[in-house]
């Protein structure tokens, strides 16, 4: 039940008519038969409420976003915060998701906050003219109306929504501001116009104070299609008279190609070899001769050679003998802090290092694309960024926006790699779409994923505290140096030779500082371009990955803040509470400590060893914030020094996010991604020798296994005061420093690169 807030309202409401049957309140729908389908065009206009939201005379919702569900949730959450605005059961909400000519631009969906301010004023706004409808039906004024699950009450009768929209059609205006999604090859980071629409105004939203959906564990909406198998993903697409295709690659990064091999037309009747300069692919009716015939005509295609990588052992030396310049972002002063660390009693300093580290999705991506004579197109991915694909092929065919429609379906999870428009099949399905006249559907295989999707890059980090006679830190100065990690170009346009973004050098900088009692400090981003050197393919292109830079970076502050805590001998939870004055920080750290059963006490451990046999166990913590989320991490692991084996036994993780909307799926995202950071920080690697990525498969590039996942413990703390905070990323980012620090408090050394392999802590272990 809510009662109306009584507030300007920019939004109009307007009557287009009566039909026959049915009705709806929304815009531009020719009959009520149609209201299951897109707004008309290739583009919707965001101003039109249908773009959003349809309330339907059945008592059902239609809502419509361009963000899209990459398994954090976010179909759940959309369905909850717009039901609390407008009253009604989040599963009379049917959503669609991504599809670039049924949705307003959504931007990517790493900006959920923004995508559900959208929907919650969208929400806001049709509540409001609900009400006033249901005003005129009742004879009621709108402030002594009241909705329990969309039906209206008032002067003691009752209207439901669909009563109210029955037999009409209905505009309502929604105010909003942006520009449609576009690539610009001379922006800074290649892409521009890419953020998405925002819905602007200020509706009367439902105060959190009386939220009654939100703050409760509703299902996700897309498990039981999963389970039963009716779910359609993108690999399911099947369109008449679609061929499938199997690309055929250099033989290395920068190779190009010197002659296609032999198609043997008698084995293979059906299938067809297609080129268009670098990108090579056989295509086939069926998709096992495609298979075999793109094995067998690989085998004599010949290729440049090319040897331009430093190695994967390199890397380090390699990033250290480059020619950084300026930095890219500065936050502080150097000088000042240069000052202070003069002065300090005693100082500390140390170097951080991660090589390379893949998205490695479970199911390699897949596309399907159908480009027709006229030009126009239409692709199905798995896409983080349907409008940004969208513009991003554009740009790649030199044709209008309006001709291309992406639609998005589930698949294979992955965080980040497509943030920006695409990094999988999508632009070899549409060229090779244009080359046949036919749909073309592309599979990749995982040696092809794991080979040339775009990576997380590797990266080194300096940086030096000092501290005061007491062993506070009163100075710190923190330098990080990797290439970057906004690499947008597509990979079968870089291939074709069609027009991509471009891009220049970043490393920015993504802590939210929370040591407000450190005096001076300064962080510094330096970038340089693809390690490779800007070669015309891809194996080692830069993209970000969840919490990308921060949790490169938090590693760095967190491990020496756990260096510097064992050099005060002080308990490291202690340490930190030491330096703050957050008090949301203080509360959910102390929470967690509990949970964990934190006994106080400094590191390394009474026991702690580097030899010797046995197994030797440790605990270690660490702080992040992020998105207005406050996150603890506290690791409890086994360490046996004869085999350089390294276990996390135990994994208490602690949350406080602002007002929780999911709290049973919120646990899922801290355990999701907590497994994608411990895995990241005791196992993967991306290894390459001078030519190409060698670790193409699971053996080479090693995941963490069921056996090996720790017991796990979730602490959240929700609160109504602190608004929305983002729970579904940033547990990856507070794997590496609770595990490296749980490691020095077993064996009294520090590590200070990840992944904690067996073959790197040996080493470690006899330094």
């Amino acid at each position: 039940m809510r009662t109306p807030i009584e507030a300007p309202i920019t939004s109009t409401l307007s009557r287009r008519g009566f039909v026959r049957a049915g009705g709806a309140l929304f815009v531009s729908l020719a009959l009520p038969a149609q209201q299951a389908q897109a707004p008309a065009g290739n583009s919707v206009d965001p101003t039109q409420l249908p773009s959003w939201l349809e309330i339907r005379a059945d008592n059902t919702i239609l809502a419509r976003t361009g963000r899209t569900e990459t398994g954090t949730g976010m179909s759940a959450f959309y369905a909850q915060t717009l039901a609390e605005e407008l009253n009604v059961r989040p599963e009379s909400i049917t959503l669609i998701l991504g599809d670039t000519d049924r949705t307003p631009d959504g931007g990517y969906s790493a900006g959920f906050l923004t995508g559900a301010l959208n929907l919650r004023k969208v929400g806001a706004y049709t509540y409001q003219a609900l009400l006033t409808l249901a005003s005129a039906q009742l004879v009621v004024p709108v402030t002594e109306l009241t909705v329990t699950n969309g039906l209206v009450s008032g002067g003691g009768k009752q209207v439901s929504y669909g009563q109210l929209v029955q037999g009409q059609q209905l505009d309502l205006k929604i105010p909003i501001s942006g520009t449609p999604a576009r690539v610009d090859a001379t922006a800074g980071n290649g892409l521009s116009g890419l953020d998405g629409y925002v819905v602007t105004g200020d509706p009367p939203m439902k105060p959190i104070s009386q939220y009654r959906i939100v703050g409760q564990s509703y299902p996700m909406p897309g498990i039981p299609a999963k389970v039963t198998g009716r779910t359609k993903w993108s690999c399911d697409v099947k369109l008449p008279g679609m061929l499938h295709a199997r690309m055929i690659r250099p033989a290395t990064l920068g190779s190009t190609l010197i002659s296609l091999g032999t198609l043997d037309k008698q084995r293979f009747p059906t299938a067809q070899v297609l080129r268009k300069n670098n990108l090579v692919a056989v295509v086939s009716p069926d998709e096992w001769e495609a298979i075999s015939a793109a094995r067998a005509v690989a085998n004599t295609t010949k290729w440049t050679a090319w040897a331009g990588l430093p190695g994967s052992d390199n890397l380090t030396a390699t990033l250290r003998a480059v020619n950084w310049g300026a930095p890219c972002e500065t936050h502080g002063n150097a000088g000042t802090v240069a000052t202070a660390l003069a002065g300090a009693a005693r100082t500390i300093s140390a170097s951080y290092e991660q090589p390379y580290v893949r998205h490695a999705p479970m199911g390699p991506y897949v596309a399907v694309a159908d480009v027709k004579p006229d030009g126009a197109v239409t692709v199905w991915t798995h896409s983080s960024h349907s409008q940004g694909l969208r513009a991003q092929l554009a740009h790649a065919l030199s044709v209008p926006v309006d001709k291309v429609v992406v639609r998005w379906l589930d698949q294979a999870g992955q965080y980040g790699r497509t943030t920006f428009g695409g990094d999988g099949a999508e632009a070899d399905a549409v060229i090779l779409s244009q080359l046949t006249g036919k749909p073309v559907r592309v599979q990749w295989t995982l040696q092809e994923d794991l080979a040339w999707s775009t990576v997380s890059p590797g990266w080194v980090a300096d940086i030096k505290a000092g501290l005061d006679a007491n062993g506070r830190i009163v100075a710190m100065q923190n330098d990080s140096y990797m290439p970057k990690q906004m690499d947008a170009r597509l990979l079968g346009a870089i291939l074709a030779g069609l027009p991509c973004s471009t891009s220049k050098p970043s490393n920015f900088l993504a802590l939210e500082w929370v040591y407000d009692r450190i005096p001076a400090v300064c962080q510094r981003g330096f970038g340089m371009t693809n390690l490779a050197a800007e070669t015309p393919a891809g194996g080692l292109r830069g993209n970000i990955m969840r919490t990308p830079g921060q949790r490169q970076q938090n590693f760095v502050l967190e491990g020496l803040i756990n260096e510097a805590a064992a050099s005060a001998g002080a308990d490291p939870i202690q340490y930190r509470l030491d330096h703050t004055t957050d008090q949301r920080l203080i509360d959910v750290l102390k929470a967690t400590a509990k949970a964990a059963d934190w006994e106080p006490r400094p590191s390394p451990g009474p026991g702690a060893r580097k030899s010797g046999p046995g197994t030797l166990t440790g605990r270690g913590v660490n702080i992040m914030r992020r998105s207005n989320a406050y996150w603890v991490g506290i690791a409890e692991i086994a360490v046996t020094p004869e085999t350089g084996a390294v276990q996390v036994s135990k994994f208490t993780i602690g949350l406080e996010c602002g007002k929780i909307i999911n709290p049973r799926q919120l646990d899922r995202c801290m355990k999701s991604g907590l497994i994608m950071g411990l895995s990241e920080t005791l196992k993967e690697e991306v290894t390459f020798d001078k030519e190409r990525v060698t670790s193409t498969d699971w053996s080479t590039y090693r995941i963490l296994t069921m056996a090996e996942m720790p017991e796990i413990r979730t602490v959240q703390i929700s609160r109504d005061d602190q608004g929305f905070g983002t729970g579904g990323e940033a547990a990856n980012g507070i794997c590496a420093p609770a595990v490296a620090a749980a490691f020095f408090d077993a064996t009294g050394v520090h590590p200070r690169r990840i992944p904690l392999t067996p073959a790197y802590v040996m080493r470690l272990l006899k330094t």
